[in-house]
């Protein structure tokens, strides 16, 4: 596999797609009943009300979700832009957390709650994403490899028809958790992940055409990443399955866990109704021989056989029971034995695999290019 004891990423192209940094929205909290903001000489704008005030010096500014108070009117069905709040500092404040940018108060469709969103540079963003996702004391090339794929996710949430799209076209782009990627605070910002953003700013990954598509991440493969279509049944360009020995040694070690029949049982009919639109039928559960390399498990319920993507049953039976998409699953004892490696669901760069590759001296480039290697880099700003 490595030949030269090195991957050479394909050529970084420098014509840059737009000459500005990109604004991001990320939503940081939902379902709130008050919020309180503060910051020095804030500014203040009530956009359901088309008006803005000034304060100077530090400054405490409450709002109460209840629609009377947030605006005239029943809560709308839709989300809307009721606030935003602002300093010439940069910083505001939330609680015990500080954001860079700006604050936006949003209203919680259908409920009498509001959602709070950070307004913030793309690049300021990424600063503090990397000591969430990754770890803000690893190797500057873990990091900046962690880097180009979490500022690809977030550039492929912005861009609309191959352009970015205006950022007023959106109330947010990407939420601060599991679902897209965990976003931090300025207090997060390390000297190295300052280093890793400011050293690859820009630099996305695209595929064979030159499209973006989105970089996924993960724990810990376990041994072999995964393609977007074997998780999740989208295919996305340019992914492909690497063989990784890297991340074995560290994070979660292998893991098994039994599973009653009666909870197997209700498992697989409710991944057969929700994604198949079928019903288990009645009999007993026998499962198929199933391997590692095997993206989906074989089983017969009675005398029919159904064929159930591993990701699907992971989705339905939760993280702690299978922490990840890299399993198999057998009979033991008239129980389900569910035995794995890794954690996460197993596309994309492994982080532990990449922590491993920088502290053997590999680049960020040639990390990418072994996770990412039908992919190039690409500089957009």
């Amino acid at each position: 596999m490595f030949k030269t004891g090195r991957y050479i990423l394909a050529g970084l192209l420098v014509t840059p797609a737009f000459a500005a940094v990109p604004t991001v929205k990320v939503l940081i909290a939902r379902s709130l009943d008050h919020v309180v903001v503060e910051g020095t000489d804030l500014t203040k704008t009530i956009h359901t009300q088309k008006r803005s005030e000034s304060y100077v010096g530090r400054k405490k500014i409450s709002f109460n979700c209840a629609p009377s108070k947030a605006f005239s009117g029943r809560f709308p069905k839709n989300a809307l832009l009721v606030a935003s709040l602002s300093s010439p500092t940069g910083l505001v404040s939330w609680g015990k957390n500080k954001y860079q940018g700006e604050l936006q108060l949003l209203t919680n469709p259908g409920q009498e709650r509001c959602d709070l969103v950070n307004r913030i540079s793309l690049e300021d963003y990424i600063k503090t994403l990397l000591s969430k996702e990754m770890n803000g004391t690893w190797p500057v090339e873990a990091l900046k490899a962690q880097a180009v794929a979490a500022r690809t996710y977030a550039f492929d949430r912005l861009k609309h028809d191959g352009n970015v799209q205006l950022e007023q076209e959106k109330l947010y782009h990407l939420e601060s958790s599991e679902k897209d990627q965990v976003s931090g605070t300025f207090f997060d910002v390390t000297a190295k992940t300052l280093q890793a953003s400011k050293e690859t700013e820009g630099e996305i990954l695209v595929g064979p055409s030159g499209r973006v598509t989105p970089a996924f991440f993960h724990s810990k493969c376990g041994g072999k990443t995964l393609r977007p279509d074997q998780v999740w049944g989208g295919v996305e360009e340019g992914y492909r399955s690497v063989n990784c020995t890297f991340c074995q040694k560290t994070g979660m070690r292998d893991w098994n866990y039994k599973v009653h029949n009666q909870k197997m049982t209700s498992m697989i009919d409710q991944v057969l109704k929700k994604y198949y639109s079928e019903k288990l039928q009645a009999g007993q559960l026998k499962v198929m021989p199933d391997t590692l390399e095997n993206s989906e498990i074989r089983l017969y319920a009675g005398d029919r056989l159904h064929i159930i993507k591993k990701s699907y049953i992971r989705n339905m039976a939760g993280r702690q029971l299978l922490p990840s998409n890299n399993f198999t699953i057998s009979m033991q004892n008239g129980e389900f034995l569910a035995k794995g490696h890794g954690y996460g669901h197993g596309v994309g760069l492994c982080q532990l695999g990449a922590l491993e590759l920088a502290k053997r001296g590999y680049d960020y480039r040639q990390i990418l290019s072994f996770y990412f290697p039908r992919h190039r880099m690409k500089k957009v700003y």
